[in-house]
């Protein structure tokens, strides 16, 4: 007897994956569905991440999960900045991790972008039938789209 899950939205691999997300959205909204063969009967399904992620809720139900929030931004760029209208000269720089870190009103001169071209999150789903349980491993890739810290560079100084 075989159980199996489905994936939707899927990625290239449908009982593997999750249909990938970019770095700007970092969005999952996921369904995991189980089924068995005649005779098993799914009695839950639950999941876990690899990670600690807040911004994501998973939710259990008889015969699936829901995977639904929004990732943490999981790339590292670094900003070095001063105050605005001053010098490196004059000042001794700071550095930011992360573009969600960098203060309001400063002059950044320096940007170390994350240049990984993804980054995965790992879910673990267990799958509970009247027979046995089941394990599998479940992957949502976030792809560095290397052309958002623009947007952020154009909407920062506004």
């Amino acid at each position: 007897m075989a159980v199996s899950i489905t994936i939707s939205p899927a990625g290239t691999i449908p009982t593997s994956e999750i249909q990938q997300t970019t770095r700007s959205a970092r969005s999952v909204n996921a369904l995991i569905t189980a089924s068995g063969d005649m005779g098993e009967i799914i009695q839950s399904v639950t999941a876990t991440i690899d990670i600690s992620e807040p911004g994501v809720s998973i939710t259990s139900a008889t015969n699936s999960v829901s995977i639904i929030g929004t990732y943490k931004d999981p790339f590292e760029d670094y900003l070095t900045y001063i105050e605005r209208g001053s010098s490196n000269l004059i000042e001794s720089p700071k550095v930011a991790k992360g573009i969600s870190n960098l203060p309001p009103n400063k002059d950044f001169y320096e940007l170390s972008q994350d240049q990984r071209r993804l980054f995965t999150r790992t879910y673990t789903v267990l799958v509970q039938t009247n027979l046995s349980t089941s394990q599998f491993t479940v992957t949502h890739d976030i792809l560095n789209n290397l052309d958002g810290i623009t947007t952020f560079v154009g909407s920062y100084y506004n």
